[in-house]
């Protein structure tokens, strides 16, 4: 037995002197997952990768090159933190499937989700993002080098975050079944523990008074470190306490918008719960805050991209469509005006023959800022196609639409098009009708014939229909 000891021992001292290197032991590379079936995007990722490391650590590409090949990755694997992604694989939405397996089958919310997308003006619609919790989004073609080592990086602190904070949620509910001898070891404790936080974190008493809060909370509205948490006044967002302190609910999520500490309005998700003690009763209320401001900046992002025609800055035809839907709709229930003109570009295709399709791009975004001058902020132009528009004018008669369609017609025909040689003097045509009923096709066929009367009458005027 003491031979097995000795021997043991040892083993122990030899992995302890094995233990000492000269030189610190380099820490392992950030795994970063690239899920697009295109070899080319994964060379391009390595050698963009190759030379870059954060916190000491390089990255480390683990290619996958199908849905199905990430799967079978995910399933052996749990340290990687973010994963960039194509949506068209095997399939057009073999991307989102993929999210979903991770986000509802998997249950894993840490992996950080970077969609990549080789077609830059089809950005993914506000509702895929938060249906999917997909992280971030980007145009493959914009990701150089330090716009994908800011993603990721940006990706792995959020990942790193979440980790933590579950790890130390653990933690809690382990303590938390273990009674705490002494209340203020108890404070000490928490105190310390929430610090950590990379979020504001607070805790009121059943009366709503302030009893603790963490360093993020302090930073967030710029109180002094030693402000006693009773003494601090921050704008907490309200709601939810009444029915967490009543057992009614466990807990409560929701959006509000809230001043930090430098009064700028920040958009934040809000996180409560109720601290029970150890019979029951609801002692207090505790609350994160996580702000989201740049979230919603991104989403804003995603909705512009995905109603907008992205060479002209008009509607596109789905948003235009969908709007002017609606105000069918409306004009019908409540008997209200509604008129409709359709413009198009005269001899557009001669401008594209002569100088090519540069300035043919130039001569639409000029006609669409000469119209959306004169437009009212309830109107809407959309562009359906090519070089025609459409214009939308709610609450309009007949002969005022006619008016706003002359009034365009002027705006347009004074807009000169800087081309070789001088410059291009741009004409439109455009039909005019105004709702009768019978649905927007009707309403749009009307106007379209207008249009044709006006060009087969010389162009560069107006017809109602």
């Amino acid at each position: 037995m003491a031979a097995a000891e000795r021997t043991e021992t040892g083993k122990r001292r030899l992995a302890l002197r094995a233990a000492r290197p000269g030189a610190p032991r380099a820490l392992p590379p950030w795994p970063v997952l690239v899920v697009d079936d295109d070899p080319q995007v994964h060379d391009m990722t390595r050698v963009l990768l190759r030379d870059m490391s954060f916190e000491g650590r390089g990255f480390e590409p683990v290619d996958a090159h199908s849905a199905e090949e990430a799967r079978a990755i995910l399933a052996v694997r749990d340290d990687i933190p973010v994963m960039l992604l194509d949506v068209v694989m095997e399939s057009d939405d073999a991307g989102l499937q993929l999210v979903r397996h991770i986000r509802r089958d998997r249950g894993d919310a840490r992996l950080r989700i970077i969609l990549r997308t080789g077609q830059p003006g089809q950005a993914p619609e506000r509702e895929v993002m938060l249906d999917y919790d997909i992280n971030d989004y980007r145009a493959k073609t914009e990701l150089t080098a330090q716009r994908l080592f800011t993603a990721i990086v940006g990706a792995i602190r959020s990942w790193r975050h979440i980790d933590t904070i579950e790890r130390l949620n653990a933690g809690l509910e382990e303590r938390v079944a273990e009674r705490t001898r002494d209340l203020e070891e108890a404070r000490a404790f928490a105190a310390g523990l929430l610090d950590i936080l990379p979020n504001p974190v607070w805790y009121r008493d059943r009366q709503g008074l302030l009893r603790l809060c963490n360093q993020a909370f302090r930073d967030f509205f710029r109180l002094g470190r030693d402000t006693p948490a009773e003494a601090a006044a921050a704008p907490l967002p309200e709601g939810g306490e009444r029915a967490l302190l009543a057992g009614e609910t466990r807990r409560v999520e929701f959006e509000a918008e809230i001043a930090d500490g430098t009064g700028q309005r920040r958009a934040a998700m809000v996180a409560k719960a109720a601290l029970r003690s150890a019979d029951g009763p609801a002692l207090g209320v505790v609350g994160v805050l996580t702000d989201i401001t740049e979230r919603k900046a991104l989403e804003d992002e995603l909705r512009r991209l995905a109603t907008t025609d992205p060479l002209t800055g008009a509607a596109n035809r789905r948003r235009f469509m969908d709007v002017a839907n609606r105000e069918c709709e409306r004009a019908e229930r409540y008997r209200t005006p509604l008129s409709l003109a359709m413009l198009d570009i005269d001899h557009f295709k001669r401008v594209n023959d002569t100088w090519g399709h540069g300035i043919g791009d130039e001569v639409l975004r000029a006609v669409v800022r000469a119209v959306a001058g004169g437009l009212r902020e309830i109107d809407l132009i959309g562009r359906l196609g090519g070089e025609e528009f459409a214009v939308l004018l709610p609450e309009t008669e007949l002969d005022g639409a006619m008016a706003v369609a002359e009034r365009l017609r002027r705006a347009v025909a004074e807009t000169d098009v800087p081309v070789p040689g001088g410059a291009y003097r741009v004409t439109v045509s455009l039909g005019v009708a105004d709702w009768s009923g019978g649905g927007l096709d009707a309403l749009l066929g009307r106007a379209d014939r207008a249009l044709y009367r006006a060009k087969d009458a010389g162009r560069d005027r107006v017809e109602a229909g």
